[in-house]
C-alpha cells in the first residue's frame, strides 16, 4: 500500500486513520491506492497484538433521535480523528438488545463504550468484564459513575426562573417520562424549585420525551389550568409538538403562550416560531465523552455547562392575562 502511494507506512496509517499532518495532495494519493487495492483496516486483526481493537462501541437506548444524533456526531468526529471506528447500536428500551452489543463489544475487544442517556449499571460492567471502560453521556445517576451531562436540575431551575423573570406566573411543565428518574425528574424538581421560590402554583404533565406526547401533555396541563401563560417542556421535540398544538387551536405563540424547550437540538430551529430552549453542549459532550474513554484513568463525572438561547417562542405574558 505504502509503496503503491508513494509515501510511507506512517503516512498510510495516518490517512487512513484520519489523522493531520500531510498534504491533501499525499491523502489524495494515499485514498486512491486504497481505492484501487480494496484496502480496509483489519480492527480485529490489530487487536490481536494490542488486545484491544481500535472500535468505540456507541449505544442509544432510550433517547430522542434529535439528541442523540447530535451526541453521535460528537463522538464520531473525536473517534476518527484520534484513529477509532465506531459501531453504532440503536437498542431502544430493550435490555435484551443492550446486552448482545455488549457482549459483542467485549467479544470485538472495543476500546471502550459510551451509553447515550442510560445509567451504567453493574450488570453492564459485568457483561463488558474489568478490561473494557464505559462511560454514559447526556445522563448522571450522582454516584460518582464516568459521565459527562448537564446539571439538569440547575438548567430546568433556570428555565424556569427565565419565564418567570419575562413576568409569568402561570407556568405549566410537560415534564417527560416519569421513569426517567435521572433526567425528567432533576428537570421536574429545578422546575417546583422556582416555582416555590416564586410562590407560583405548579401545573405539571407527564409524557415522553418526543414529539408525539406533546398534544396529550398540553392537554393534560390545559385541563388543570386553561388559563397558563408559558409551557415549559423538558425536550425540544415536545416543545416544538405544543407549539404546533396550540397554534391549531388557535392560540398564538408567544402572544397568547410562551414554549420554552430544552437541549438546543434541531428541532428547535424546525417550528415557527423557532424555539427558545435551553441548551446543552450535545457535540461536545460527545467529544469529552472520547477524550475521557481513550484516557480511561482519568473517568469520572464531567459536568458541562448549560446557556439559555432565546428565540421567538417565549415573551412577556400578555397584558390582559391575570397572573396569579
Amino acid at each position: 500500500m505504502a509503496q503503491h502511494a508513494g509515501v510511507s507506512p506512517a503516512t498510510v496509517s495516518r490517512v487512513v486513520n484520519g489523522l493531520v499532518g500531510y498534504s491533501d495532495e499525499t491523502r489524495e494519493r494515499v485514498e486512491a491506492a486504497v481505492q484501487k487495492l480494496s484496502y480496509e483496516t483489519d480492527y480485529l486483526a490489530r487487536g490481536l497484538k494490542t488486545r484491544q481493537t481500535s472500535v468505540i462501541g456507541l449505544l442509544a437506548p432510550m433517547v430522542s433521535d434529535a439528541l442523540a444524533s447530535k451526541v453521535m456526531q460528537g463522538v464520531e468526529e473525536e473517534a476518527q480523528e484520534r484513529g477509532y471506528a465506531v459501531m453504532l447500536g440503536r437498542t431502544g428500551a430493550k435490555s435484551a438488545f443492550i446486552a448482545g452489543y455488549l457482549r459483542t463489544l467485549r467479544t470485538y475487544r472495543a476500546a471502550g463504550v459510551i451509553l447515550i442517556s442510560a445509567v451504567i449499571t453493574q450488570e453492564t460492567r459485568q457483561l463488558l468484564g474489568p478490561n473494557i471502560p464505559i462511560i454514559s453521556v447526556a445522563i448522571s445517576d450522582k454516584s460518582g459513575s464516568p459521565s459527562v451531562a448537564i446539571d439538569d436540575e440547575q438548567a430546568a431551575y433556570d428555565a424556569t426562573r427565565h419565564l418567570l423573570r419575562l413576568g409569568h406566573r402561570r407556568i405549566g411543565l410537560l415534564a417527560g417520562d416519569p421513569a426517567s428518574v435521572f433526567v425528567a425528574k432533576p428537570r421536574e424538581r429545578g422546575y417546583l424549585r422556582a416555582m416555590s421560590e416564586a410562590k407560583c402554583t405548579p401545573v405539571t404533565a407527564s409524557g415522553s420525551f418526543f414529539y408525539e406526547s406533546g398534544a396529550a401533555g398540553l392537554d393534560g396541563l390545559l385541563a388543570q389550568d386553561a388559563g397558563l401563560t408559558a409551557i415549559f417542556a423538558v425536550s425540544d421535540e415536545m416543545g416544538a409538538a405544543v407549539v404546533n398544538e396550540l397554534q391549531r387551536r388557535g392560540r398564538r405563540v408567544p402572544e397568547d403562550v410562551s414554549v420554552l424547550g430544552f437541549d438546543n437540538t434541531s428541532t428547535s430551529l424546525h417550528v415557527h416560531p423557532p424555539l427558545s430552549t435551553m441548551a446543552q453542549p450535545l457535540e461536545e459532550m460527545g467529544r469529552m465523552a472520547v477524550s475521557k474513554l481513550l484516557r480511561s484513568r482519568a473517568l469520572g463525572p464531567k459536568i458541562m455547562p448549560h446557556h439559555l438561547i432565546e428565540r421567538g417562542s417565549t415573551a412577556p405574558p400578555p397584558i390582559s392575562s391575570p397572573q396569579t
